[in-house]
């Protein structure tokens, strides 16, 4: 019989399945969340914690969708330093959530409609989270250029642009229209390329 460090807690696994059903107890057990050191005795594998304040944001948010500068910076868009997480949810019934202390969130909101438009999943730290594409972010800086400014909603327009391996322009014109920032997205594209 192995010795038990005293400073681990240790679970019989009869006494963690009187809190969780048989099937997340053989979940946390294929995911090692929980490591078996001996016959019916288990261990909560110590999870690696980030503290990358995307991932953290899209834990305490499930449905958020990082966006906006947060996400221009993550796809090298901007030289602009974000001085909070901005993040977009649906529009329908999240309005009223609470903020965590820390870090700071910025909302934004969406209809079911366009929410999930340009939505990638990118692993951060290990960790799933779900930001917007270049294009989503370009069209985006448009939709909201009062709230950003025009300087800013163009540097990240310049910078997409200039990266012609990454760029999609039919992608780009198509979200564009989706989002209802066509005119402002043709006419500089009609420039840039032009």
């Amino acid at each position: 019989m192995p010795i038990l460090d005293r400073n681990v807690k240790t679970w019989r696994k009869k006494d963690l399945l009187a809190h969780m059903t048989d099937y997340k107890f053989r979940q946390m057990v294929k995911t090692q969340r929980l490591s078996r050191i001996q016959h019916g005795i288990y261990i909560f594998s110590p999870a690696k914690e980030s503290d990358n304040d995307l991932v953290l944001i899209q834990q305490f948010y499930s449905q958020a969708i990082i966006s906006m500068f947060s996400a221009a910076d993550f796809h090298g868009l901007t030289t602009m330093i974000p001085r909070s997480v901005q993040i977009t949810l649906p529009s329908h019934g999240a309005r009223c959530l609470e903020k965590p202390k820390y870090p700071r969130v910025e909302y934004f909101f969406a209809g079911r409609n366009i929410i999930d438009l340009g939505c990638e999943v990118h692993k951060i730290d290990d960790y799933p989270v779900r930001i917007y594409n270049r294009e989503r972010v370009v069209c985006d800086m448009f939709r909201y250029l009062r709230r950003v400014g025009q300087d800013m909603a163009i540097e990240v327009f310049n910078n997409y642009m200039r990266d012609k391996k990454r760029r999609n322009l039919d992608k780009l014109v198509d979200y564009a229209r989706q989002l209802r920032v066509y005119k402002y997205i043709s006419k500089y594209v009609e420039v840039y390329v032009g």
